[in-house]
């Protein structure tokens, strides 16, 4: 177990007892490499999953939280399959000196960020996980990085605008930032939504943004508001896809990120794969990553180097 601090009352235990623990736990799983699954307490008591790898030597290590993208609720199995069936980010962060912790929330709610809705959202299970890390006495607190592709991108500057700080750099990949701009786009009533269709109210469609993405094309009020809440000591690396049909909201974050004066890079790269980053699935049977995996692998270890790993000072 790991202590936390002002931790408020989740469930009851022997006659009204609080809870003043945290109920965290974790485990081995073995396996080759061998990872461990972590379940961190959350808010409202759920458990949030997430499977960690450690380099060789002793600790404490910069640490790297990945974020898959899709909706969240798929458990600590598909983590897991997936840290093993996608390793080409995950050998090479380990290879650099990094823990990986690989991590999702629960499902999503799609348009259910910031609204008064009743019930803790995936980021705010993310959020959890961010802090769980930072506790870990093999983690290095200061030196944490993030990245995430799709919903996994936006996970992460909802993240940063939950806490304010505690990243020391963020690389939101192919970032589908359209709850946290505010995107204005047609798609499917909510009321023709069902839970069997898991792209909910939208339709890929009608998603095409390939262009410039103008002010009045999202909710710029709110969405400058939460770019402003980003800390301004955090490193962004959003990283785009040339013919992505979102490449114009990828832009546009990095744009208002510039425009807001934070620490932001852009960088795109053209390949025909959505979430490409992590590399062949080798249950295909395909071991060795294209030409362009390697680039932007390169680039975005690159960044994170320079800003986590080797970053100086507290």
């Amino acid at each position: 177990m790991t202590e936390r601090s002002a931790r408020p009352a989740g469930w009851l235990f022997h006659s009204g007892s609080p809870v003043v623990k945290p109920l965290d736990f974790d485990v081995d799983l073995g396996g080759d490499p061998p990872i461990a699954l972590h379940m961190i307490y959350s808010s409202d008591g759920a458990y949030v999953p997430a499977v960690i790898r450690k380099p060789s030597g002793l600790g404490p290590w910069p640490a790297v939280m990945c974020l898959h993208g899709g909706s969240g609720g798929l458990g600590y199995a598909f983590l897991a399959k997936q840290m093993s069936n996608r390793r080409l980010l995950f050998d090479r962060l380990v290879e650099e000196g990094y823990l990986v912790c690989y991590t999702e929330g629960r499902m999503e709610l799609e348009d259910a960020y910031g609204t008064d809705f009743p019930a803790v959202l995936d980021h705010q299970d993310v959020a959890e996980t961010f802090r769980y890390l930072q506790r870990l006495p093999d983690v290095d607190a200061g030196r944490i990085g993030t990245f995430g592709v799709s919903h996994g991108g936006e996970l992460q500057m909802k993240l940063i605008s939950e806490i304010g700080e505690g990243p020391a750099a963020m690389v939101p990949s192919e970032p589908a930032v359209i709850e946290y701009l505010g995107l204005k786009h047609e798609g499917r009533s909510k009321e023709a939504w069902s839970v069997e269709d898991s792209s909910g109210p939208r339709l890929e469609e009608s998603l095409q943004f390939r262009g410039q993405v103008s002010d009045d094309d999202i909710d710029f009020p709110q969405a400058w508001e939460r770019v402003q809440r980003v800390s301004d000591s955090v490193r962004i690396l959003v990283m785009g896809r040339d013919d992505d049909h979102l490449q114009g909201l990828f832009k546009k974050l990095h744009e208002l990120l510039s425009r807001a004066g934070k620490q932001a890079e852009w960088a795109s790269f053209d390949h025909p794969e959505h979430a490409y980053q992590w590399g062949p699935e080798r249950a295909s049977g395909r071991y060795e990553p294209d030409r362009i995996q390697r680039e932007t692998l390169d680039h975005l270890v690159d960044f994170l180097n320079r800003n986590v790993r080797d970053r100086a000072g507290p």
